[in-house]
């Protein structure tokens, strides 16, 4: 897995979030996967409602380039928000998450259907990634004292 981090803080702040986010792969996709995932990390001081996205870089069914952005905030809130939003680069690369084109604009598929929830808490991609964020987060914690 190659990954990158812009705009972090120090290298200290790189070396975590990179060493976190191949802690959280590790736990969450095969090592044959892993191997061909590329991931930017950007670090930014403002993002617009949300404190990290993710998002696919390249098309079609083997999604294996993706940008991460976390807004500037305390650490332990970086790496929890990383792990939320390597569970996202999950279900892109494992296809279990998709937008998809329709006449009538994206909609999104989850596992194999069109899913139109509106409310982000009910939607079952975000209920996986706030699921999981902790236990990834205590995981890495306690296999690099951190």
């Amino acid at each position: 897995m190659q990954i990158t981090v812009r705009n972090a803080r120090n290298r200290y702040l790189t070396s975590l979030l990179k060493t976190a986010a191949y802690s959280y792969a590790n736990m969450l996709m095969s090592t044959q996967m892993i191997k061909n995932l590329s991931i930017k990390i950007i670090i930014l001081d403002k993002l617009k409602n949300a404190n990290a996205y993710c998002s696919p870089e390249d098309c079609g069914e083997k999604l294996r380039n993706f940008e991460i952005e976390l807004r500037k905030m305390r650490t332990n809130k970086m790496l929890k928000s990383l792990a939320h939003e390597m569970v996202h680069v999950k279900q892109f690369a494992k296809n279990e998450l998709k937008a998809k084109y329709f006449k009538d604009g994206y909609k999104t598929i989850w596992h194999g259907e069109i899913c139109d929830i509106d409310s982000y808490w009910d939607q079952p991609w975000e209920i996986e990634a706030f699921t999981l964020e902790e236990e990834l987060l205590c995981y890495f914690k306690k296999e690099h004292q951190y």
